[in-house]
């Protein structure tokens, strides 16, 4: 069995209607999915964008605040820790809610616990910027943990015809919580008085005590949602607790989609006439403001319920580790490898000399890493050799999945690799700055907010569900190659905009066309990646896809500050277009040798959902 089939490219292929590639959107599973992509999405802002923008209030250096990007840099590492999450249940966590689900708490109990820890530092002075730089790095550790496990309980979920959508639908949601996450964080910091020429730190503060309660909602999603690999003892509570959910669910999305359209048809005609207009009558927004205010104040009840209400379970998913020993071994074999990788950091760090171009600094860092990694890599495989972690146990955990990568792809797997490691390349390098670049081109907070975080990531919710459309109905290369071609080339309307600082019509063609392009990419790339992953080491191999994906790109986003600094926005902006173009080639490559086809799949029917 194989993720991938090495048939003749010119197979044919079947496809849907569009009315039953938009039918699959109202599976059940859907729905838990778009709340999990919500609280996934939530952290990765309160790292990059709006953090940015709380750095540059306080009053801290561009080059330091972008690079605060190498936080997340744990999202392209996680393939590390990965295969722990394969190996190790939870204690008491994984025989009561199963083992992905005890992983999504553990994850989700540390993000909040990251974010209110960054609450409590104020970075208006350089010295503490470090406490705030481990908060940090410890949200982008627990939010990658996240992702690593709801990526396998995705690809674990459904079967491969319902990926694709499940990979769409992920993404949407991955949206909404950067719109909370982005434009809520600005509207909240303006709302509780911060701004560029007044910076106030309580402002930011209750902001991010605000993202962390926010955070609850994806706690509430794993309490309420079913392990995939479990044997479920108690359906009738499995199926209580799921329709509840999708009531509750139901009274969220519905009224909030309703107040988001007409808001932005809204906020769009007053743009567009300079005249304001108020669609909702004032005395509404107190009685809408009150229904959502108690539908939040509920979810702390329902989240009770669902835990009283947990069903039985009996786990049939294999561990590699069997015994207490096993998992203790296993965890400190990690723990002395990231000593290592640090310790090897700090000390090359030392060593090698600081250079003064952008470029040359680049392939420094990145070399630096590689050789860190090396070293942590190298420590892991002596102290296997000494004993430490038991050979076969190690090998299953760390090798395997990556040996079964190879032995289905054999050398085309490098040919894979080169295109998941630089598919996402142009619009990731992009968006580093891109917060900065708006307040740079003289827009305001709530211009931001309003554009970027609010239009522009509803266009990207439409780009996911286009996305997830194309990848049903067509080719999943056809549908890699269009995302490709848009992610790239809508960069160009951002050198526009250098030319016309200030201009909102330009900025928000920009935004728009930019973000729509981004989440189709996204959705085809989720769906991409979870066809090469094989069903038997689905956190590892996805994690090991998902971490290269962004490797390279956020070390080099790093620099993007620097970039700016030295060559100014436009050459900026065509440099990201210029790196998207030779990733066309791969994709051609790719289909014209390999043909993504149906996934290993453990499940009998598509009927197994409660």
């Amino acid at each position: 069995m194989s993720a991938v089939k090495s048939v003749p490219p010119n197979q044919p292929s079947a496809k849907k209607s569009w009315g039953e590639a938009a039918k699959a959107y109202l599976d059940s599973r859907v729905i838990v999915m778009l709340f999990l992509g919500f609280s996934a999405g939530i952290p990765i802002l309160l790292i990059f964008s709006s953090l940015s923008l709380w750095l540059r209030e306080a009053g801290i250096d561009r080059s330091v605040v972008t690079m605060f990007s190498w936080a997340a840099l744990g999202y392209s590492f996680k393939f590390i820790w990965a295969p722990l999450i394969d190996a190790l249940p939870v204690p008491f966590l994984t025989k009561w809610l199963g083992r992905r689900r005890s992983w999504m708490v553990v994850s989700q109990l540390l993000i909040v616990l990251a974010i209110f820890l960054m609450a409590t530092v104020n970075p208006v002075s350089e010295d503490v910027l470090i406490y705030m730089a481990g908060a940090a790095v410890l949200l982008g550790f627990s939010s990658a943990t996240q992702d690593i496990v709801i990526d396998a309980y995705r690809i674990e979920l459904a079967p491969p015809s319902m990926q694709s959508i499940l990979s769409s639908i992920y993404v949407s949601g991955y949206r909404i919580g950067m719109i909370v996450a982005g434009a809520g964080a600005l509207y909240l910091a303006d709302y509780f008085g911060s701004t560029e020429a007044f910076y106030s730190y309580e402002a930011w503060r209750n902001t991010y005590y605000i993202m962390a309660g926010v955070m609850t909602l994806g706690i509430l999603t794993t309490f309420a949602s079913y392990e995939p690999t479990a044997e479920i003892l108690q359906s009738n509570k499995q199926h209580r607790n799921l329709k509840f959910f999708l009531i509750y669910s139901a009274l969220l999305l519905i009224p909030g989609l309703l107040f988001g359209v007409v808001y932005l048809l809204n906020m769009l005609i007053n743009l567009a006439l300079d005249t304001p207009v108020a669609l909702i009558p004032q005395v509404a927004l107190p009685s809408i403001k009150f229904y959502f205010l108690a539908l939040v104040a509920c979810a702390p009840l329902l989240l009770l319920y669902f835990i009283i209400n947990q069903p039985k379970i009996i786990n049939k998913a294999p561990l590699v580790a069997e015994t207490r020993e096993d998992y203790v071994r296993l965890v400190l074999l990690f723990v002395f490898a990231v000593v290592a990788f640090i310790a090897a950091y700090v000390l090359i760090g030392q060593l090698l000399p600081a250079f003064d171009g952008v470029f040359v600094s680049f392939v420094s860092e990145t070399l630096h890493l590689l050789m860190s990694l090396a070293v942590a890599l190298v420590a892991g495989f002596a102290l296997v050799q000494a004993g430490l972690v038991n050979k076969q146990i190690a090998m299953a955990t760390w090798i395997e999945p990556i040996v079964d990568f190879f032995r289905r792809y054999g050398m085309k797997a490098l040919l894979l690799l080169a295109l998941i490691g630089l598919y996402r390349i142009s619009d990731i390098v992009a968006g580093v700055i891109s917060n900065v670049f708006y307040q740079d081109m003289g827009f305001s907070k709530t211009d931001i907010a309003n554009a970027v975080k609010l239009v522009g990531v509803i266009m990207a919710i439409a780009g996911g569900f286009l996305g997830g459309l194309l990848a049903q109905r067509f080719r999943i290369m056809h549908a890699m190659m269009i995302g490709a071609i848009l992610a790239c080339v809508t960069n160009l309307l951002f050198v526009v905009l250098t030319y016309n600082p200030g201009s909102l019509p330009i900025m928000y063609m920009a935004v728009i066309f930019d973000n729509l392009a981004a989440g189709l990419a996204s959705a085809v790339f989720i769906a991409f990646l979870s066809a090469l992953t094989s069903i038997r080491f689905t956190a590892v191999q996805y994690a090991i896809f998902s971490s290269l994906m962004t490797l390279i790109p956020k070390v080099m986003g790093g620099y993007s500050g620097s970039i700016v600094d030295s060559m100014g926005y436009p050459f900026f902006f065509i440099f990201t277009f210029a790196i998207g173009i030779p990733i066309l080639a791969l994709i051609y490559f790719v289909d014209k040798h390999i043909v993504i086809g149906d996934n290993d799949d453990i499940y009998d029917n598509d009927d197994d959902n409660p």
